[in-house]
């Protein structure tokens, strides 16, 4: 078994991983980066982000991302006859948001980590943790060619909402609500659903829309856990929607129908001796509000700061509490609208009449204000009142 050190081992070369390396080497750690795939690798994902992933990036120094990404003027929600645009702005100017090649751009994030230093191994996976006392020391790792035993003062979980990383560490939770099925394929671009994505409410599930780079729409949904086959689900769940049903009529499938279940991840801690855990691995709800990517950047920062300070796992979960706290409530109230579908269509209705309060809305949801400023009581009065 080969052996070697290093300052920093982050399982998972996603957004979350390769930012979190990227950062760290280029603050003078010697990071190792594995990747259980190759890329580019195809990834279940609706490809649609928020705006302030442009930040993020530029924070990294990352610039070839841009090639793998197209400028969204946003979301329409749609559910029945109601329906609501929602745009994003910060304090001072309209921000777009961000449709995704997800093949690409997780490469270029891979490659730009590379580029600041980090060693890149791919098709290695985690086999073990390996640990001194209750402390996490390093780990063991499978490659093409042979077992690897990597020692690290640090090791950060970024392999994603199936992290095996959690479930060594025995952290990982089961998700009990909400419990979706997630299934994704690539149509042709469609007219008229190129500047802007939509996402249509039905009685239990959702459908999103998303112009990608290429010319090419994902269709990705969030479905009720059951039976049938993947194929057979995601042609029911389109006919069941006539608004989607019209949209893709002249379109055609190009890829095949990946699934992902359940969506959703959940773990009782994101930091203890020795780990850290960031991106999906850390815990999501659900995709609705399109922050994935923006929030696997934004942990990542967190985990980079924190391994700069006396106690990284305590100022991890600090940093986390401040940035993410705010919106967890907002998405889990998101959430309920999404299980009682009368109260989706009222508030879409209202806010297509009240474009002050959905651009606030719109606004939070993209991480452009603070999420706190539309939990008042008075804002949410706005939005949901008789």
């Amino acid at each position: 078994m080969t052996a070697l050190h290093c300052d920093l081992l982050v399982v998972g070369a996603g957004p979350a991983g390769s930012a979190l390396a990227a950062a760290a080497a280029s603050s003078g750690r010697d990071v190792l980066l594995i990747e259980a795939a190759h890329h580019p690798r195809p990834k279940v994902c609706a490809e649609y982000a928020s705006p302030r992933i442009a930040e993020e990036l530029a924070r990294l120094g990352a610039v070839g991302w841009r090639e793998a990404a197209i400028p969204l003027d946003g979301m329409r929600v749609v559910s029945g006859d109601a329906s609501a645009e929602i745009r994003y702005a910060d304090r001072s100017s309209p921000r777009t948001a961000w449709g995704l090649d997800r093949l690409q751009f997780d490469a270029a994030l891979a490659g730009h980590a590379r580029a600041r230093g980090a060693r890149l191994v791919e098709g290695a996976r985690l086999v073990n943790l390996l640990r001194r006392g209750d402390r996490v020391r390093g780990a063991s790792v499978r490659t093409r060619d042979g077992e690897l035993e990597v020692t690290a003062e640090w090791v950060a979980g970024a392999d994603g909402a199936r992290s095996r990383t959690a479930r060594l560490l025995g952290v990982e939770r089961s998700v009990r609500f909400p419990r979706r099925l997630g299934l994704v394929a690539h149509y042709e671009e469609i007219p008229g659903l190129q500047d802007h994505g939509e996402m249509h409410v039905g009685d239990g599930y959702y459908i999103g829309l998303a112009p990608t780079p290429g010319g090419q729409l994902n269709v990705g949904m969030a479905l009720p856990m059951g039976r049938g086959s993947a194929t057979r689900r995601f042609e029911s769940a389109i006919a069941r929607l006539p608004a989607v049903a019209a949209r893709l009529r002249s379109s055609r499938r190009i890829t095949p129908i990946r699934g992902a279940s359940p969506i959703g991840h959940r773990v009782s801690q994101v930091a203890g001796p020795g780990w850290l855990l960031v991106g999906d691995a850390a815990g999501f709800v659900d995709p609705f509000t399109g922050e994935g990517i923006y929030r696997a950047l934004r942990s990542a920062r967190a985990a980079a700061d924190a391994l700069g300070t006396d106690d990284p796992a305590s100022a991890y979960r600090t940093e986390r509490r401040a940035a993410f706290s705010a919106k967890d409530a907002l998405t889990w109230a998101v959430q309920w609208l999404l299980v009682a579908p009368p109260l989706m269509h009222h508030a879409l209705v209202r806010l297509h009449d009240h474009p002050a309060a959905r651009l606030r809305l719109g606004s939070a949801l993209g991480d452009c204000l603070p999420a706190a400023e539309v939990l008042t009581p008075r804002a949410l009065f706005e939005v949901l009142r008789p």
